[in-house]
């Protein structure tokens, strides 16, 4: 199965950004050597898979956004996802490390009693677990994905199709664009792919609701469009705009008695404020 993928100087600018020193990231993952990041960032050497769950999560990055896996994972792949090495995940739910290590090389079978405790340890299902063996014996399993992307990622792959009709280009040409508009660093190539991948901006953005937001007024400037159409969450937004209105107000939002709708109040409320919004544009 595909490894992730790994970028050395993309580690170095995540790791910057997130003002983490090297000696800090290789004490991290059990190094007393800040030369084995300077290794890394340079791509001299790679991390072991099991280590780069400890990276991202020092960086505070989704895994999946800053060294990402083209395909399923197999047995070897959900260990080091879990953030075992071999010996260490054997010895922790008392198994043989030959037959761990045979399994993963698609030579025999994990034993059954194995299936439930190796499952847990590495936090999924046991038939994700029967799957990523099946993988790592060769045999095709599919996958099953969202039957839809999220609103975002569709919006910004038709961005990328409309702007770009001959090929889309590489995740950091369109994330320098959109920091060269912005005039400062608001997404990484990382990001930028992600997004086009189908991940939810929430795990791109690590929850920061700040940098989610700034990321997208960035893109919607790069590519001339409105916010609106790139914020899945502009019809939340408005609803609350409109719950403080009522508020404010001291007035009812949507219509008693069943009548379903905007109350006649807030209609007369809304009315009167878009009145004098378009008075305020037309005055010079």
């Amino acid at each position: 199965m595909p490894p992730r993928r790994f970028n050395g100087p993309q580690l170095m600018r995540v790791r910057r950004a997130a003002d983490v020193h090297r000696r800090e990231l290789a004490a991290a993952v059990g190094s007393k050597s800040q030369q084995i990041v300077a290794g890394w960032e340079t791509e001299k050497t790679f991390p072991p898979g099991e280590k780069l769950p400890v990276i991202a999560r020092v960086l505070r990055v989704d895994i999946d956004v800053l060294f990402p896996r083209e395909g399923p994972c197999d047995l070897a792949d959900l260990r080091c996802d879990a953030g075992y090495a071999q010996y260490a995940a054997a010895e922790e739910i008392g198994i043989s490390k030959y037959g761990l290590s045979r399994a993963e090389r698609g030579e025999r079978r994990l034993d059954d009693a194995w299936i439930g405790p190796l499952a847990t340890l590495y936090g999924v299902h046991a038939d994700e677990l029967l799957a990523a063996q099946r993988r790592s014996f060769g045999e095709a399993v599919p996958v099953f994905l969202p039957a839809t992307l999220p609103p975002l990622t569709q919006e910004l792959r038709a961005l990328v199709s409309e702007r770009f009709p001959e090929g889309e280009p590489a995740p950091d040409v369109i994330a320098a664009g959109v920091n060269g508009v912005a005039g400062v660093d608001v997404i990484r190539g990382d990001q930028v792919e992600a997004l086009l991948r189908g991940m939810s901006a929430d795990r791109v953005f690590a929850g920061a609701h700040v940098a989610r937001a700034v990321a997208v007024t960035g893109l919607a400037g790069y590519f001339g469009v409105s916010e609106l159409r790139l914020d899945d969450r502009a019809e939340s937004r408005v609803l609350d705009d409109l719950r403080y209105i009522a508020s404010r107000y001291d007035i009812d939002l949507a219509a008693r008695g069943g009548e379903g709708g905007v109350s006649p109040e807030m209609v007369a409320v809304l009315s009167d404020l878009i009145s004098r919004e378009l008075a305020d544009q037309s005055d010079p």
